[in-house]
């Protein structure tokens, strides 16, 4: 049998499997071909999800904390790093996350290792200059740049000033089995203090400001004077969920509104949705948003970010423009009222996602980019 490429992931931490960039390596790690990868994992800071879920990386995982930037620790770790990578030799190094994404690079290219990959799979909303700087730095590095998406790939284009043909988009992968539509937790909404009549409108997103809750909010006070029979979810956590309570309160919509956390199966809190919303401002390719067609609920979607790259507008959902509340409120009565176009959506939006985003798709994409990369790299030392 001939050699494996020796892949090595660096990722910056590991605080659950349900965040969109976590959930997506793992299933990497998991799925690629054991015959065809030698796969290793790199973690910069350790947690203790990670510490607990370790059986679920089939890969040997190792910690070397880089995090505080003045601590001369780091910089031992540093060091330590770039030892790591020139003992275990991989043939591939690939970054996740922004930290790794900058010093997981740096640290390959100084250990001599041949071929380096880096990832963008969101807006960078939280980017500060400094950070900019480093990355455009380590971007000199790179042999190629994965994005999940048309919409980031343009911007890293734009904004980091990489040419067009060094960017691969491969789309995030869904095992389609986990998703299996119209399986309906009967005893869910009993639990939860929802009416067994009520229709359900939900939001899977961290309470953060680019996801924009005051607008689900805004929307679902619209269609609460309209429709006594509709509830809303809210599934997620983040530094903005008091506040998204407070307006809920100010709004009087409070009682309607079911703010459930982060949950762990999600597809049990899908199940229950009759609509599914996001109301991002910037999105890569959204997880939950793929999750949701694939079970069967028709989506409305902001239209911005990778949002259009899931949901064309009357075709397998809805659009609405950024902030418009009173449209995407509109949007969802009608929806609630009309069997015929929600049925349309589900069956176009499932197609979309059988063909374009099963997870099979993705890791043989992924396959294709490290196996190409890796024959077409000189063997000898640049």
């Amino acid at each position: 049998m001939k050699s494996r490429i020796k892949l090595t992931y660096i990722v910056d931490v590991f605080t659950t499997n349900m965040a969109g960039t976590e959930n997506q390596v793992i299933k990497m790690i998991n799925g690629l071909d054991k015959e065809k990868f030698d796969i290793q994992l790199i973690c910069l800071n350790s947690h203790p999800w990670f510490e607990k879920n370790l059986a679920a990386f089939h890969c040997t995982s190792t910690v070397i904390t880089v995090k505080y930037f003045k601590q001369i620790t780091t910089y031992l770790n540093l060091v330590k790093l770039i030892q790591h990578l020139r003992r275990s030799g991989p043939d591939i190094v690939h970054t996740f996350l922004p930290v790794s994404n900058i010093v997981g690079v740096l640290a390959a290219k100084i250990a001599g290792v041949k071929t380096i990959i880096s990832s963008r799979r969101d807006y960078g909303e939280w980017m500060t200059r400094r950070y900019s700087m480093a990355t455009k730095l380590a971007d000199r590095y790179t042999d190629a740049i994965v994005t999940n998406s048309n919409e980031v790939k343009q911007l890293t284009e734009r904004e980091e000033n990489i040419p067009r043909e060094k960017i691969h988009v491969i789309v995030n992968g869904l095992d389609l089995k986990t998703f299996k539509p119209n399986e309906r937790d009967p005893l869910l909404k009993k639990q939860l203090g929802i009416p067994a009549d009520n229709k359900v409108i939900g939001i899977i997103a961290n309470f953060r400001p680019m996801k924009r809750h005051d607008t689900f909010i805004k929307a679902a006070r619209e269609i609460a004077l309209i429709r006594p029979d509709v509830s809303f979810l809210l599934l997620g956590d983040g530094e903005l969920i008091d506040e998204t309570r407070e307006l809920a309160k100010r709004l009087d919509i409070i009682q309607r509104c079911h703010f459930l956390g982060r949950q762990e199966n999600i597809a049990r809190f899908i199940s229950l949705m009759d609509i599914s919303v996001n109301c991002s401002k910037q999105e890569g390719l959204s997880n939950a948003l793929m999750e949701c067609m694939a079970a069967g609920v028709p989506c409305i979607v902001t239209h911005s970010g990778g949002n259009p790259d899931l949901i064309t507008h009357n075709i397998n959902g809805y659009t609405f423009d950024l902030d418009d509340y009173k449209t995407l409120a509109r949007l969802a009565l009608e929806l609630l009222e009309n069997k015929a176009t929600r049925d349309r959506f589900i069956l176009n939006a499932q197609e979309k996602i059988e063909k374009e985003m099963d997870l099979n798709t993705m890791l043989s994409n992924y396959e294709r980019l490290y196996e190409t990369l890796f024959k077409n790299k000189p063997t000898s030392s640049p």
